[in-house]
């Protein structure tokens, strides 16, 4: 008896393959983003998120690591009645209820950081598993999408709206 006839095989692996771990972690980085923002803004310093950004120089081929200022948005807003909290998934707005996709809190900062938190345990617990998908999911484009009409005299495709 060889070592191999010892061992079982197929034609085919199935594989699994589930999102949400991977999801809930990305939503749950991206909270964790939001209440160093918060912490920021009750202290009275400027927030700025940072990314690892690679630049390769033409000179010498080498791939150069760099710190670099990236676009961000707080997920509170201030109201006359309070602050409220609309959490978010990349840049996409996250349906938690459906009542609506922005949670209420209270008058200060401290409300809005308890929302947060709260969000972070409602995550790691999977409480949150089926919107985050829902909005993580990728939305193909038609493959077969009507051209625009093109104008008689230059071909050109015609405008619709009343862009100037």
């Amino acid at each position: 008896m060889t070592a191999l006839s010892k061992l079982t095989f197929v034609s085919e692996v199935e594989a699994e393959h589930d999102r949400a771990p991977h999801v809930r972690k990305r939503f749950v980085e991206g909270v964790e983003v939001q209440l160093q923002a918060l912490q920021a803004e009750v202290e009275g310093k400027p927030f700025k998120l940072m990314r690892e950004r690679r630049e390769k120089d033409e000179a010498t081929g080498e791939t150069n690591k760099f710190e670099k200022a990236v676009r961000f948005a707080t997920w509170w807003t201030k109201g006359p009645k309070g602050y409220s909290v609309e959490p978010r998934y990349g840049s996409k707005k996250i349906q938690l209820s459906d009542a609506g996709s922005v949670i209420k809190t209270g008058p200060k900062l401290d409300d809005v950081k308890a929302v947060l938190e709260l969000l972070i345990v409602a995550a790691k617990a999977g409480e949150l598993d089926k919107p985050l998908l829902a909005t993580s999911e990728r939305k193909r484009k038609e493959e077969e999408a009507p051209a625009k009409p093109e104008t008689p005299r230059t071909g050109a495709q015609a405008r619709t709206g009343r862009g100037h």
